[in-house]
């Protein structure tokens, strides 16, 4: 009789939270994956970490996935919010998990001041270049001449290079 070995990284699923609902052929469950060997392949106990995570897809991968505490906030805010918990306690590790839309878009600002004051956040973007949970529209990392939902003659702006973004902004990494 053969037994099977739990996954190395089942220690840090949530009992419960699968399977998973990302769309097919989504990179989100790559992305998850990652992070939770990055996670055990440095040591860090899941105890010091928090995930915070905004609105969209990307709010999707650390909750209600990961057994270690989360924070899915509204949207645009995940890089505030983290902020906050960042500088309640300068000892834990805290992660975003955030899109495009809520980097770019309404949590530019955010962004931009987080990398700024460089106090150790460390920021995931999954950049998918649209909106696409609420159907494939324009966002401000969408290439030109991208033809979405409400661009359909192609998109007419040049799309944020969040990477300059921050350097740019003063962030390291």
């Amino acid at each position: 009789m053969s037994t099977q070995e739990p996954h190395p990284l089942s220690k840090y699923i949530r009992k419960g939270a699968q399977p998973q609902t990302h769309c097919s052929g989504c990179g989100n469950g790559m992305i998850a994956q990652s992070f939770l060997r990055a996670v055990d392949d440095l040591g860090i106990p899941k105890e010091k970490i928090v995930c915070v995570a905004g609105i969209g897809c990307s709010g999707w991968i650390p909750s209600p996935l990961f057994d270690m505490d989360t924070l899915h906030v509204t949207h645009g805010r995940p890089i505030a919010f983290a902020t906050g918990v960042k500088l309640g306690n300068p000892n834990l590790e805290v992660v975003v998990f955030t899109g495009d839309g809520d980097a770019s878009a309404i949590g530019g600002n955010h962004l931009i001041h987080a990398a700024r004051r460089n106090i150790g956040l460390k920021v995931i973007c999954v950049n998918n270049m649209i909106y696409g949970m609420t159907g494939g529209e324009v966002a401000p990392t969408t290439p030109q001449g991208l033809k979405t939902t409400t661009t359909p003659f192609g998109n007419l702006e040049r799309p944020f290079d969040l990477s300059r973004l921050v350097i740019g902004a003063g962030g390291t990494y």
